[in-house]
């Protein structure tokens, strides 16, 4: 009876034996046939196939998933952690960006993308507010070091260890508005410029260092300013590209706007205050012998005349001024609590402007035109070839005031 016991214990436990080992080959087979079905093609699919969608937080972590999985080649794998930063900055996850960037230039330092993603390595870093980061980035990373030509630059200014060259001063002059620029044709001028440049700088510096940099507003102002200035340089390169104007388009736009270009009828006049009523006539000689005050500039029809030294204006009296002739005199006219007589010197009809008079301001009015029209086609095609749904309800007045 006992041996019959210990044989039946022993088949029990081989019995258990075997079926643990089937169990550790069906899973091992299950697996096995998981790994056959998805593969990483399929995986690397699937994540461009979200990108190509527009689901960029999907497609990133689809692409974590293959990066993670994958045993693919190391260069190809640098390639889709360098593609997978990317995503990250667009998304403005500048962390993850910055891990993506740092692995794929471990899998491969040395890589055709090198230099351009150093760049957005230090890019990434300032928009965290690392500046010091950043710039330990800038100078170990060799290909965005200065070249020995910039090192011996002239220097203009120095800030504590910070080295301005004449050249960074002279950029951005260049880059101001053309009538800024005029305004710094002296030496005296230029050097009020370089000191208020300097100011701002060492002010930067001094936000930075109480990490207002790393306020949340100024990143997505940042990050705004710069889609403005893509934008700028987007439009302006298809304006560039689209804007021809011939000197038949000016003639045409002259006569389709040919009452743009008209003079009003328009008088220069002298004038005398009247302080004693009794005194009318002797005012309206004197003014005739030509010793009234002169308004030097033109009074156009429709406009109120204005006198100097802060007297005032008045559209009634230059209604009655120009139902007048020339050297007529006309008054007394109330202008405020004074009464005035004045003398028109000269009178001139409303004319025609010839289109050599004012070539210049119809080309450009023409320029302006043809730019909006290009612009406005511009961003409709883009808009057309996008699928685009726009949900967005203006709130009434009175919902925003009782928010």
């Amino acid at each position: 009876m006992k041996k019959i016991f210990k044989i039946s214990i022993t088949l029990a436990i081989l019995f258990m034996i075997v079926g643990l080992l089937f169990i550790r080959n069906l899973s091992s087979f299950t697996n096995d046939s998981q790994k056959t079905i998805w593969t990483d093609k399929m995986r690397l699919d699937y994540a461009n196939m979200l990108l190509a969608k527009g689901l960029s937080s999907s497609a990133a972590q689809a692409f974590e998933d293959y990066i993670e999985k994958s045993c693919g080649d190391r260069k190809d794998l640098a390639s889709i952690c360098y593609k997978l930063g990317n995503i990250y900055i667009d998304l403005k996850d500048y962390e993850k960006a910055l891990g993506s960037f740092y692995k794929s230039e471990l899998l491969d330092p040395e890589s055709g993308y090198k230099q351009d993603m150093n760049q957005k390595i230090v890019s990434a870093l300032e928009s965290l507010g690392l500046s010091q980061q950043a710039q330990y980035e800038l100078d170990s990373r060799t290909s965005l070091k200065p070249s020995s030509a910039q090192k011996n630059e002239k220097v203009a200014v120095r800030i504590g260890k910070r080295e301005i060259a004449s050249e960074e001063i002279d950029r951005v002059i260049n880059g101001l508005p053309e009538q800024v620029r005029k305004g710094l044709n002296s030496d005296d001028a230029k050097l009020r410029f370089v000191r208020e440049y300097v100011a701002t700088e060492v002010l930067y510096e001094k936000g930075k260092k109480l990490g207002l940099d790393r306020n949340t507003n100024i990143r997505y102002a940042v990050e705004d300013f710069k889609k403005q200035l893509v934008l700028q340089e987007l439009l302006g390169d298809e304006i560039k590209k689209e804007l021809k104007i011939t000197p038949a388009d000016i003639d045409l736009y002259y006569k389709a706007n040919k009452d743009k270009y008209k003079v009003a009828e328009r008088v220069k006049v002298s004038f005398l205050e009247l302080t004693d009523p009794a005194k009318e006539n002797e005012t309206s000689a004197r003014l005739k012998q030509g010793k009234g005050e002169k308004i030097g500039q033109w009074i156009e029809k429709g406009q109120p005349v204005f006198l100097p030294n802060g007297i005032g204006g008045s559209t009634e009296a230059a209604e009655s001024i120009f139902r007048q002739d020339k050297d007529e005199v006309v008054g007394p006219l109330k202008i405020k609590d004074k009464s005035y007589m004045f003398i028109i010197n000269q009178k001139e009809p409303q004319r025609q402007q010839e289109l050599e008079e004012v070539s210049q301001q119809v080309e450009r009015e023409y320029r302006m035109q043809k730019e909006q029209q290009i612009i406005q086609s511009f961003l409709d095609k883009a808009i057309e070839q996008q699928e685009i749904e726009i949900f967005y309800q203006p709130r009434a007045e009175n919902e925003k005031v009782s928010k």
